[in-house]
């Protein structure tokens, strides 16, 4: 049964891709040529043990008493693939040039695919890989140097990539409250911000009371209430954000010590 359950996971964990299978490939093909005993050591037999780990079933059973649910597939991060694929190549390639080119050909016919036909991929916007508005949004409400790190309320869709960018910005809630498979307590201002209509007072109420300096909202997003009137003042709008600033929380400077 766990044998089965570690297949799945490696299927899962290789999806449509062929550069796993692949590396299974050029490892068995290095261990079999290969006769430096330092590349033998280092990239193919500590990649062999990692390998044959992985696929134990009682190595499976002791992971399941440590690690959090379903994060086994990350033992197969520790396995150096690219490397060993690149390494496996040029050595075909240099023993065997026109064999090695001709397998070099199929391998990108049928490992290749136009990046950005998934929908999870689009060009990059900044060398950051980040979106811009996250990055134009971090630079506006990143606090001076003379400044304590200020707090910040984002939308679902923004919170992975603000610690990406900046730890100058803290939140009340973070990655935990969308990845689904982790057990959490709902925080009260990501319920809020979640819902179908944000109510904009109850919004500036729990900011003061979690000390949130700067609440960022979708503008597409239905609200109820006036910002103005509950003492969120909007400064500016940036991709399709509208950035509001909660005067009744002060940015605390690094000698104020009243806080």
């Amino acid at each position: 049964m766990k044998l089965k359950e570690i297949f799945t996971i490696f299927m899962d964990y290789s999806g449509k891709g062929i550069y796993p299978f692949l590396f299974l490939v050029a490892l068995i093909y290095l261990l079999a040529t290969e006769k430096d005993s330092k590349i033998r050591r280092v990239l193919l037999e500590s990649s062999l043990v990692i390998t044959v780990l992985f696929f134990f079933p009682l190595f499976k059973m002791v992971m399941d008493k440590v690690e959090e649910a379903g994060t086994y597939y990350r033992i197969l991060w520790l396995l150096p693939m690219t490397v060993v694929i690149a390494y496996a190549g040029v050595k075909l390639i240099g023993r065997h040039t026109r064999i090695g080119l001709a397998a070099m050909v199929i391998v990108l016919v049928l490992g290749g695919e136009y990046l950005y036909k998934s929908q999870y991929v689009t060009p990059a916007e900044n060398r950051y890989h980040l979106p811009q508005a996250v990055i134009a949004i971090c630079d506006l409400i990143a606090p001076q140097e003379d400044e304590e790190r200020v707090w910040a309320v984002f939308p679902s869709e923004l919170i992975h990539f603000v610690r990406q960018y900046s730890s100058e910005i803290q939140m009340p809630y973070g990655r935990d409250m969308v990845v689904a498979s982790w057990e959490h307590v709902e925080h009260p201002m990501y319920a809020l911000m979640e819902s179908d209509i944000v109510r904009i007072d109850l919004l500036a109420e729990l900011a003061d009371d979690y000390q949130c300096q700067y609440i960022i909202l979708n503008k597409a997003k239905n609200t109820e209430g006036d910002p103005e009137s509950s003492g969120l003042k909007k400064i500016a709008e940036v991709g399709g954000y509208d950035i509001f600033r909660n005067v009744d929380v002060p940015i605390l400077k690094k000698t104020d010590t009243s806080h």
